[in-house]
């Protein structure tokens, strides 16, 4: 028994269990899902296939429930995030600020959550229409504050354009700083929303954002 196997060994239950999660996080990211297999989980966690069925009864069921912890995680961190300086524009940079950062220091995370792994499968992609959707919908109560009609289809599409940004932003390896692509995204949403308002100011939303 390896070290490895023998520490993993003793972990309660729920511990283990987060452990393998978060194995299974950084092997779906690096071989995708199909590629995936049960025995290369265990081989990573350093258990046997019986113990990881134990807490898992399928790859499907173990891909799922990293896919809803992940969107979890990235979540919190945009909600917890607020410009403290009252105004919606600012409020939506550090939003994306927290979004940036957040696939910055857990790549992994972007390519499960993004990546192609989740195909046609209703179960994934519903998971990550969770996340779209919450995020959307947040941005929809600042439109409506702002006087916008329409505001959780315009929150969508600025959603979509976040993403299609990180996604270019990942696969070019990250050359611009966090800060950076959160300015550029949250400009670009903001004078798209000037534009159907028929306000054709540039918003900063660049002042009072740390």
């Amino acid at each position: 028994m390896t070290g490895t196997t023998a520490s993993s060994s003793r972990l309660p239950a729920n511990e283990r269990r987060q452990q393998l999660l978060c194995v299974a996080l950084q092997v779906f990211a690096r071989l995708g899902y199909h590629e995936t297999s049960m025995n290369a989980l265990a081989s990573e966690a350093g258990i046997t296939k019986p113990v990881l069925y134990q807490h898992f009864a399928s790859k499907h069921d173990l891909f799922k429930e990293v896919l809803a912890q992940t969107g979890d995680r990235l979540l919190m961190a945009i909600s917890e995030q607020t410009s403290g300086n009252g105004t919606h524009q600012h409020d939506l940079k550090t939003r994306f600020l927290a979004y940036y950062r957040f696939f910055d220091q857990s790549p992994d995370a972007y390519a499960v959550l993004y990546g192609a792994s989740l195909g046609n499968d209703p179960e994934f992609r519903h998971d990550r229409k969770r996340v779209q959707d919450a995020f959307a919908e947040w941005l929809a109560r600042q439109i409506k504050a702002d006087d916008h009609g329409d505001a959780l289809a315009i929150a969508a599409g600025v959603i979509g354009i976040a993403e299609g940004m990180s996604r270019h932003w990942m696969e070019e390896g990250r050359c611009r700083s966090v800060d950076e692509m959160a300015t550029l995204t949250a400009e670009f949403a903001w004078s798209g929303l000037d534009r159907s308002s028929g306000d054709g100011s540039r918003r900063d939303v660049n002042r009072g954002v740390g």
